[in-house]
């Protein structure tokens, strides 16, 4: 869980440096980022409250980062 969330937090450092446009970020978040934490979740490797909190995690980003537009 934390390598994951770690990962993430790069992950949104990296937005901000490149200046990923909000849609950028939410389609990167829906068809590659989203399904990469589901699949972890139905393995077993992180537990249904953690998804949630790397779920919560991106979606506060995501709206940080539209609310800057």
């Amino acid at each position: 869980m934390e390598e994951l969330f770690e990962a993430l937090k790069r992950y949104f450092e990296e937005v901000r440096e490149k200046g990923l446009s909000y849609e950028e970020v939410q389609y990167e978040l829906d068809y590659l980022i989203y399904p990469y934490i589901g699949s972890f979740l139905s393995n077993g490797e992180i537990t249904k409250e953690e998804a949630i909190e790397l779920f919560k995690f991106c979606e506060e980003n995501l709206k940080a980062l539209k609310d800057r537009r």
